[in-house]
């Protein structure tokens, strides 16, 4: 193996730079994973582009890839050079509260491989044991770069009590909504009703099993959510982080029924008076966080579901591809897509470009 390797490096806000540096040296207890796919995460558009946007520089970013094993600690079991794995790349700290209660996503101080420390837009990552996964074998390499992201999906709908014969609303059809849409049918949702503004992400949601899709640009979605429904939805998941969409969400949900907010928002929530009285108080709805995907035994309950999901062809990662782009594309790409100058849907990084799609 050489001793250097080729990494996309954020040197400053803006400025991405893929050069030659050191592969990563591991202990007795991580693993060296040689990445073959890297998704592109909306989280990572500003923190590449924006002022302070990173907790550090420089920081090669990446959570969500996929890989190969390249070598291993002493202290590994079970795992075998060459086998393909998964990634869960949150590290709690152990000594937080919520991470001795099993809350792993709420523990202080935790740390994100990838936004924390060096990540998968690079050829070699360090990760420590316990956060590889053993892929099944009808699981491609590209398929699994979209399990991370699939798991938010699907943990946000578990915050939500999802139950099977659910008629679910998935608010914001970006990809952690696809995954949301695809989630709610694995876990036996009766009804799925997509709301976005664009067509294009309506027709890709009717393709991963939405049964009525609304534009809420040109249709009030909540009026519409009431024509499909008899009493408004058991379940509403907003995947926007959309002040507008996550009022909506309140509006079309039955009462006690269950909302779960999935999507970061940076903006205010004023709520009218009648939202308050008429849907919470009086509805005693049932308001949900959700913030990744984490539960015990780590990495949870939603890693299962969703690399069974992949396993059985019932999540469909590949249909919500719009660009496999490489490592020295990513840089303008990260730009582009902050900036809104390139229509997409899931950027992936294909990091091993040896690797036949």
């Amino acid at each position: 193996m050489n001793s250097e390797m080729k990494a996309a490096v954020l040197e400053t806000a803006g400025h991405m730079v893929v050069k030659n540096v050191p592969v990563p040296e591991i202990s007795d207890d991580d693993f060296l994973i040689k990445v073959a796919y890297s998704g592109v995460c909306g989280s990572d558009l500003p923190r590449s582009q924006k002022e302070g946007g990173a907790r550090l520089y420089p920081l090669i970013l990446g959570h969500e890839f996929s890989g190969t094993v390249a070598k291993m600690g002493a202290n590994i079991k079970g795992f075998n050079v060459g086998d393909h794995v998964a990634i869960a790349p949150l590290i709690p700290n152990p000594e937080s509260i919520y991470t001795k209660m099993g809350l792993y996503g709420l523990s202080d101080n935790y740390n994100l491989i990838g936004t924390g420390s060096n990540g998968g837009f690079a050829e070699y990552v360090k990760v420590p044991k316990g956060h590889v996964l053993h892929l099944p074998d009808n699981i491609s390499l590209k398929n699994a770069a979209g399990i991370e992201p699939a798991t938010v999906s699907a943990y946000g709908l578990m915050r939500g009590n999802i139950q099977a014969g659910d008629v679910v609303a998935i608010f914001g059809c970006g990809s952690i909504g696809q995954f949301a849409i695809q989630c709610a049918k694995l876990y036996g949702a009766k009804t799925v009703i997509a709301v976005d503004i664009f067509d294009d992400k309506l027709e890709l949601a009717k393709t991963l099993g939405a049964d009525y899709t609304v534009n809420s640009k040109s249709d009030n979605a909540v009026a519409k959510i009431m024509e499909f429904t008899q009493y408004g939805v058991d379940l509403a998941v907003d995947c926007a982080g959309n002040k507008i969409t996550e009022t909506q969400a309140l509006e079309c949900t039955r009462k006690d029924g269950n909302v779960v907010f999935v999507g970061i928002s940076n903006d205010e929530l004023p709520l009218s008076a009648e939202v308050v009285e008429k849907h919470i108080m009086r509805g005693g709805l049932n308001i949900h966080g959700s913030w990744m995907s984490y539960s015990m035994p780590y990495p949870g309950r939603a890693w299962d579901v969703v690399i069974n999901g992949m396993s059985q062809k019932e999540l469909n990662f590949e249909a919500m591809i719009s660009h496999v782009i490489t490592l020295d594309d990513l840089a303008s790409y990260l730009e582009q897509m902050y900036n809104r100058k390139l229509e997409f849907n899931k950027v992936v990084v294909k990091v091993d470009e040896s690797l036949k799609d």
